[in-house]
């Protein structure tokens, strides 16, 4: 099969053109047309302002699709492989299948450097298409039937994974779900009763939630953000707008690591507006933690709105009814809830230089990052592991950078035995904080060398970042 620009075709086609439309629009050839979309050529610099006006694109949405190319270098099963996944979520349920395994299939059969090389999308480009989903996703109907056995292993395959991944030994294990997801797209080819496509619908959307944050632990960005949309497409499909919320909430820390703040803050407030109103109490409180860290990044001008987001995400929690929860939730628990809150508050301290400002914050840091290392589960090792970094960066947001630098090398010893991507990334972002504030600090140039030491174990290629 020849490259494809799919996202341009599926452009043309929702406002109602065919090829000798757009043609006659533009004053072209309809054979023009046709070499755009099959990637063969690209439209004329005098021609593109005219192209998006009549696709109704800004032209930087316009530059995004062209070089939005599907590669299919070959086809295995009756299906192609495929690099990129539609934002346009008016597509149909058939396609979004076809697109699932396309690119599940394309992840299996890549190397690590294909999918590093994947770009993130950001701005509008991303956020109009996302505010789509919200506006248009449906709200979920009755419970859905039992399923069939073999659904409800499916089901329990996924959870088994998830406790995988909080053991820290998800990443190493990510194509597994991805090879799971390709199988559960594949079954969705077969004619089912709509109850049980429905559940593997929300099972694919699990899936693929799975591989996106596996990805994300493993530093490739631009891949796990195609797998959350990928889920969203399941969402979509599925009629789970709660795990959709939860999705775009994955997705603003992925923007927030990126430090696309504005986009973080964005995503977040779509992600609560999708929200039905008798959502989960602890998926609108991990949004409102996320919002809370999302405006505390923003600066001085945001530090109400953070704090009060922060205070909303632990009131939000502590007031939920005692209900049923599903498994995609496992981990909001109350030290998650802290670790939200304790986020906003440190960066409101470390941002301050008025030393009641930052004395006020970093003390209510302190208090959610301690009580969350208390009730932190045994099970839970990478997110024990960040508990020690952020009660370092806390002490550092209270001007301690001996106690900051001797709670960092508990991580470090905690961190031993992981190849986390995100730990490599908190450490060698605090190592950069210690050093910036206090250079000649002793401990500060201990702490160097031995978090030198681990990163030339864990992830030797940046060693250079620590430097």
């Amino acid at each position: 099969m020849p490259l494809k620009r799919l996202r341009l075709t599926q452009r043309r086609k929702a406002l109602g053109y065919t090829q000798e439309g757009l043609a006659e629009r533009l004053g072209c050839e309809r054979t023009t047309v046709i070499r755009w979309e099959r990637a063969e050529t690209e439209p004329q610099p005098w021609l593109r302002p005219k192209l998006a006006q009549v696709l109704q694109l800004t032209p930087d949405e316009l530059h995004m699709l062209l070089d939005d190319v599907a590669d299919v270098p070959d086809q295995r099963d009756g299906f192609a492989l495929v690099s990129t996944v539609p934002l346009d979520f008016s597509l149909s349920a058939a396609y979004t299948i076809r697109i699932m395994e396309g690119f599940s299939a394309h992840d299996i059969a890549s190397r690590r450097e294909t999918l590093a090389s994947l770009a993130v999308i950001t701005g509008s480009a991303l956020l109009r298409p996302i505010r789509q989903w919200a506006g248009t996703t449906p709200l979920p109907g009755s419970q859905p039937e039992t399923g069939t056995d073999e659904v409800n292993e499916l089901e329990q395959a996924v959870t088994l994974f998830r406790r995988w991944d909080a053991s820290g030994a998800g990443g190493l294990r990510r194509k597994a779900v991805v090879g799971q997801l390709n199988a559960v797209a594949e079954s969705l080819h077969t004619h089912q009763p709509p109850h049980i496509t429905q559940r593997l619908f929300q099972v694919t959307a699990e899936l693929a939630q799975l591989a996106g944050w596996m990805a994300y632990d493993q530093g490739l960005f631009g891949t796990a953000q195609r797998y959350y949309l990928l889920a969203l497409h399941a969402c979509r499909e599925g009629s789970c707008p709660e795990l959709g919320g939860k999705i775009i909430g994955d997705m603003t820390q992925l923007s927030t690591a990126l430090g696309n703040y504005e986009d973080s803050l964005s995503l977040v407030h779509t992600a609560l507006y999708s929200l039905p109103r008798n959502a989960s109490s602890l998926v609108r409180s991990e949004l409102l933690g996320l919002e809370a860290r999302a405006y505390a990044q923003l600066g001085d001008g945001e530090h109400k709105n953070a704090a009060r987001s922060a205070e909303t995400c632990v009131a939000v929690f502590e007031e939920a009814p005692d209900e049923p929860f599903p498994d995609w939730l496992h981990y909001m628990n109350l030290a998650e809830v802290d670790c939200l809150a304790a986020n906003a508050y440190t960066e409101l301290a470390l941002q301050s230089g008025e030393h009641r400002t930052w004395q006020h914050y970093g003390t209510k840091a302190e208090v959610h990052s301690l009580r969350a290392r208390h009730s932190r589960g045994k099970g839970y090792v990478r997110s024990r592991i960040f508990d020690e970094i952020r009660l370092a960066k806390v002490r550092l947001a209270q001007r301690e950078p001996v106690e900051a630098a001797t709670v960092d090398r508990r991580a470090l010893a905690l961190a031993a035995d992981t190849r986390s991507s995100l730990v490599v990334d908190w450490l060698i972002r605090f190592n950069r904080s210690l050093s910036e504030r206090y250079p000649e600090l002793p401990e500060t140039a201990s702490f160097h060398e031995e978090l030198q030491a681990y990163v030339r174990r864990a992830a030797p290629l940046r060693v250079g970042e620590v430097a």
